[in-house]
């Protein structure tokens, strides 16, 4: 015959079975959340670091701009100009803006920063970058895609122009972990071959942790 108190130890056992069990779930389950790419219609509405998490060092060689919550490094150009004392934003120096305009302008180079919490891979960029273009298709003119290695990390880039506007456009926009990272450059079409040279100099310093 079985004693009631061999039913309690099986009890006991399969109840802290189940415990175990729960803990393993719960436990994934953060790491499945951790793991989970943002959805692209939260890209919009995701955190982007803002200017006051930049910081500028003078240094003999130039201003070096740091980001430690976004774990990005660069050098701005020398005699480069700050737009707003803002260092993710910076003009060349012989930079002209047309008439009554603090957008487009006839000659110099723009350099954009930009840094997000967005948790992505390079397919499901590419694909949102290639939607974009379509439906501004009859504005903007894709005139260049391929994939560059920055910094270690495989990045696209963009050429492209605003006839309308008369402006030429590079991007170059990478994932990293659970962050999103785009560089830009605007200028006039008839200035997009100089100040790309420009550009490429600075993606040649850009650090990303």
């Amino acid at each position: 015959m079985f004693k009631v108190g061999g039913f309690k130890k099986i009890g006991k056992k399969k109840i802290i079975f189940l415990i175990i069990i729960i803990l393993l779930l719960l436990i994934g389950g953060v790491f499945w959340w951790q793991d989970r790419e943002t959805p692209i219609e939260k890209w919009e509405a995701a955190k982007v670091s803002p200017k006051e998490d930049y910081m500028i060092k003078e240094t003999p060689e130039g201003k070096i701009v740091e980001n430690k919550k976004m774990g990005l490094t660069y050098e701005i150009p020398q005699d480069w100009i700050l737009e707003n004392e803002n260092p993710t934003r910076f003009y060349s120096p012989d930079t002209k803006f047309k008439e009554k305009s603090s957008i487009f302008f006839e000659k110099g180079c723009k350099i954009n920063v930009y840094a997000s919490h967005i948790k992505t891979n390079l397919d499901t960029l590419k694909k949102f970058i290639e939607a974009n273009f379509s439906n501004f298709s009859t504005l903007i003119k894709v005139d260049e895609s391929s994939v560059l290695n920055l910094s270690g990390y495989p990045a696209l880039k963009h050429k492209y122009h605003i006839e309308k506007f008369g402006m030429g456009h590079i991007s170059v926009e990478f994932p990293s972990k659970d962050k999103l990272y785009k560089i830009a450059l605007s200028s006039p079409i008839e200035e997009r071959e100089r100040c790309e040279e420009e550009f490429n100099k600075f993606l040649e310093i850009i650090s990303i942790d």
